[in-house]
């Protein structure tokens, strides 16, 4: 087999081009977001900050960016809880879950302490409709707050109006949710996780496309328990709670931890990798939303990054420096990115006469935004992520080789 990567060593678990993809998608959002806040705080009237939200690229690049998070997440911690087994015979629940802990919410914390205390102190951003949303944050403050620190930001969303720079929060809420019994169902399946896995995804899709086609089909089966609205909220609760791509990324796991190479080898090849290719450059420019989307846009994003990570003879290479280190504070990017948008659009409404300038305007925007993010994401890296890791590597029974290309 030799288009398939060395499997990592026995010492430390390192894929190459894994740091590239982190950043990539990281950096995917940050332009989701710039433009989803200033169609938030455009006034269509006097059209103050022209934005390109509308567009289906806009759109659908910061999901892409997000679903390819969700996926190489699920396959990098189910390839170490079956590397743990192969070794061990277990999976240790408490140590994950330590070293869990140690990786996620040292940040997420400080993130969202900046969003609801330290932010409306500075910013005073208004909706297109005329209201603040440091007004509209305040009410309901505590239970918002309370949702948020206790990784529920994904039950927020749909309760409360946007909190400014802690919209992206829902994700890392459906992994923790996610995090939180998976561990415990790959132990307790570890025999039979293929057939587990399999149909863990499978319930996952046909739910969705059950609740979709009852909705389509609603007024043939009316319900005065799950009206119409309320089915459509559950459908749109039950899009993002996308555990089926994490289940996916887990699925590309034990393929290739168990080296089922006639499956690699169709993931591989060129012709398929191209119609790969071809697909989700069309889905970039159309609106996702058919039936099991979410499925099809999972396996997409596995291909991907199952060929530049683990397929030696894919002409795209993620593995530099540079990367490395950009995939290393991808969560701080991740995380802080929102706050610097809104504090260069802070800026830049009240301190500037830039809104008329359409050029300067999102050039500084941009810019800034990007900068502002690299600064906050190494100091972050640096001073604070750093100090858990090292932490983290205490509880370790599979060896993370994540810094290897930082060498």
């Amino acid at each position: 087999m030799e288009d398939i990567v060395s499997r990592p060593a026995k010492e430390k678990v390192y894929f190459p081009g894994m740091n590239g993809i982190r950043f990539i998608a990281a950096f995917s959002v940050i332009l989701h977001h710039i433009e989803q806040t200033k169609f938030w705080i455009n006034n269509p009237a006097t059209n103050n900050y022209p934005n390109i939200w509308g567009t289906m690229f806009c759109d659908n690049i910061g999901h892409k960016g997000r679903i390819i998070f969700f996926v190489l997440s699920g396959f990098l911690i189910t390839y170490l809880f079956l590397a743990e087994i192969k070794k061990t015979g277990t999976l240790n629940l408490q140590k994950f879950h330590t070293r869990r802990a140690l990786r996620v919410w040292p940040v997420y914390i400080l993130t969202v302490l900046f969003a609801f205390l330290l932010l409306p102190q500075y910013t005073n951003i208004f909706h297109h409709n005329g209201v603040s949303f440091n007004d509209q944050l305040y009410n309901g403050y505590w239970v918002k707050f309370g949702l948020v620190l206790l990784m529920m930001a994904n039950f927020a969303r749909f309760l409360f109006d946007p909190v400014l720079g802690a919209t992206q929060l829902w994700s890392i809420a459906v992994q923790e949710q996610f995090y939180l019994v998976w561990p415990f169902l790959t132990r307790f399946f570890k025999k039979y996780f293929l057939n587990f896995i399999v149909l863990f995804i499978v319930f996952k899709v046909t739910m969705e496309i059950m609740m979709k086609v009852y909705f389509d089909h609603y007024s043939v089966f009316p319900n005065t328990i799950i009206t119409m609205n309320r089915l459509g909220t559950m459908i749109r609760w039950w899009d993002i709670f996308a555990v089926d791509q994490l289940a996916i990324g887990a699925l590309c796991a034990y393929i290739f931890i168990n080296k089922k190479d006639k499956i690699l080898n169709f993931i591989y090849h060129p012709v398929f990798v191209s119609l790969i290719f071809i697909i989700y450059v069309y889905l970039f420019f159309i609106k996702v939303d058919f039936y099991g989307h979410t499925f099809v846009e999972g396996l997409i994003a596995a291909v991907i990054m199952m060929n530049i990570s683990t397929n030696t003879k894919f002409p795209v290479k993620l593995e530099n420096k540079v990367f490395n280190y950009l995939g290393n504070i991808s969560y701080g990017i991740y995380l802080f990115h929102n706050i610097c948008v809104i504090s260069i659009l802070n800026f830049l409404i009240y301190y500037t006469n830039l809104s008329g300038n359409v050029l300067l305007f999102n050039l500084i925007l941009y810019s800034g935004t990007i900068i502002a993010t690299l600064i906050i994401s190494g100091l972050s890296y640096k001073y604070v992520e750093n100090y858990f890791l090292k932490q983290k590597v205490k509880f370790e029974v599979i060896k993370s080789g994540r810094n290897e290309g930082m060498k």
